[in-house]
């Protein structure tokens, strides 16, 4: 059992935005009404719905948020208002010029196209890039929107990486937490205390900490970065996320003595409506996330190696091997064909 305290912490449940890399971002209306539903019972403090996007893409409904929401869900949110809801905008289209200026007010007006009670953004960002951030996260406050920045791939920046980093977060003034996101899933609990300590000292902001679970340790790095002082914590329905997944919520939640009675709405709902997509798509720890978060590999080589039925194991194993060896931690559908095509 933990020592952390459950109400010193904000537990946030991304599955519909993690969890979209499996379905293209697109959930069966009663598994989200439930699921909403649930997640106020069992006293999650924020949800994040998905992505939301400034053009329009070829993801489901919560890959590209507003679109496609249907009216139920969106009573459903209303409904649960104990909830905070927040959304996932990728920096990376937006980082240079007038595109990064017009972000917030554009995407404040996106989302007020449907009634959808969210106050939080996330920004998720490739630490090296954290410099050019800024212009976007001024401009999604001024719109009105708390701001949250997570850190990708933080595991593979050296101490003057991470010294920079905080640096350049500092500068920012103020955000609802900064996040240390395990992205390939190689971080093991020292690494994440250390990380967590440094921003906690270096900065002012909350510290957050995003798991994935390729080696087993999403769960324990989760309950690490909480006893070094991470405030905001993440989690999933089942780890229900890209690749290996991520820290399972209701998992979380008993480790932070969260009462049985009080789960049960939680745990019915996963099993009568996420099970199957757990049998389906087959994600969590296995030999093969282990070995890309060993060695570096973005996972998402593994779940395209893993999608088709036809490779071998040892095709598999060989393509992993040689992605590892001339480094793979950003991900490219081109180099995953050509390291077959040798294969």
């Amino acid at each position: 059992m933990s020592t952390v305290d459950r109400s010193a912490v904000t537990v946030l449940d991304c599955t519909l935005r993690d969890g979209g890399y499996y379905t293209n971002w697109d959930f069966d209306g009663v598994l989200v009404e439930e699921y909403l539903a649930a997640c106020a019972a069992v006293g999650i403090d924020v949800v994040e719905l998905g992505y939301a996007t400034l053009t329009d893409n070829d993801r489901g409904p919560y890959g590209k948020l507003p679109a496609g929401l249907t009216s139920p869900v969106r009573a459903a949110l209303t409904a649960n208002r104990a909830v905070r809801v927040a959304v996932m905008v990728d920096a990376g289209p937006l980082l240079h010029g007038q595109e990064a200026a017009d972000a917030g007010a554009r995407l404040a007006e996106r989302l007020s196209a449907a009634p959808l009670p969210i106050d939080l953004v996330r920004v998720a960002v490739h630490y090296a890039r954290v410099a050019g951030c800024t212009p976007l996260v001024d401009a999604l406050r001024a719109a009105g929107f708390g701001v949250c920045l997570n850190l990708m791939q933080i595991d593979l920046a050296d101490d003057q990486d991470v010294d920079e980093t905080i640096a350049h977060v500092a500068a920012m003034g103020s955000l609802q937490a900064v996040y240390v996101a395990d992205s390939l899933g190689s971080m093991h609990a020292a690494r994440v205390k250390d990380l967590v300590e440094r921003f906690r000292t270096g900065q002012d902001n909350p510290v957050g900490i995003h798991a994935h679970d390729n080696q087993g340790f999403a769960l324990h790095n989760t309950l690490a970065a909480a006893e070094a002082g991470a405030l905001w914590l993440d989690s999933t329905v089942l780890g229900m996320g890209r690749g290996a997944g991520n820290a399972r919520t209701e998992q979380l939640l008993a480790a932070l003595g969260q009462p049985a009675d009080r789960l049960r709405p939680f745990l019915e709902t996963a099993a009568r409506h996420f099970l199957a997509l757990l049998d389906k798509h087959r994600w969590g720890a296995s030999p093969l996330y282990a070995i890309a978060g060993m060695y570096g590999v973005h996972p998402s080589y593994v779940q395209n190696l893993e999608a088709v039925p036809d490779h071998s194991p040892d095709t598999r194993l060989r393509a992993l091997w040689s992605l590892a060896a001339e480094g793979a931690n950003a991900f490219s559908a081109e180099k995953l064909r050509r390291v077959l095509a040798h294969d």
